[in-house]
């Protein structure tokens, strides 16, 4: 059995082009590097017995489609699209001093969607109220978008081990 440190090891999965597509557990990196349909790349200094570590780093021996990688438009995911940036004044706060703004406000039939909220701060998401921005004379600096995600966005608020740093 691991010890606690040990439990939580990951390894990073890259496609056949060395391109990182996922980050796992060791154990199911172990499992795909023994049973043939990964190599390793970089390994833990041990592993489940004497003869056999686990990978840190792996690449798989055959393509595979690459996933869109897709996250919902969450308070922290538009914050973070949009770069703890007010999209009207243009100035960066943060996270409590700002808010989401529905370009087209729910009362006109406007969705929670990653193309119409906007990071806001306080008094510009008060100046603009329930109104368009074209309304109230205000404009985004910058159109709302679907952000295009990494693996390691999915995951940046963890630490990333020195070894994966050639591979991102």
């Amino acid at each position: 059995m691991l010890n606690k440190n040990k439990e939580n090891l990951r390894t990073l999965k890259l496609d056949a082009a060395w391109r990182p597509i996922e980050i796992i557990s060791a154990d199911r990196g172990f499992s795909m590097v023994y049973s043939g349909r990964a190599k390793a790349v970089e390994n833990y200094s041990y592993g489940p017995c004497a003869r056999f570590l686990f990978p840190s780093i792996i690449v798989l021996t055959g393509y595979v489609r690459r996933k869109h990688i897709t996250v919902r438009p969450s308070r922290k995911n538009i914050y973070w699209r949009d770069k703890n940036t007010c999209q009207y004044c243009g100035k960066t706060f943060w996270p409590k001093e700002l808010s989401l703004d529905h370009v087209i406000p729910k009362s006109r039939g406007g969705d929670k969607s990653w193309l119409n909220l906007v990071t806001s701060c306080h008094p510009c998401n008060q100046k603009k109220g329930d109104k368009s921005p074209q309304d109230v004379g205000m404009e985004l600096i910058r159109i709302p978008f679907i952000p295009k995600m990494t693996v390691f966005d999915l995951h940046q608020n963890s630490e990333i081990p020195e070894n994966w740093l050639n591979f991102i």
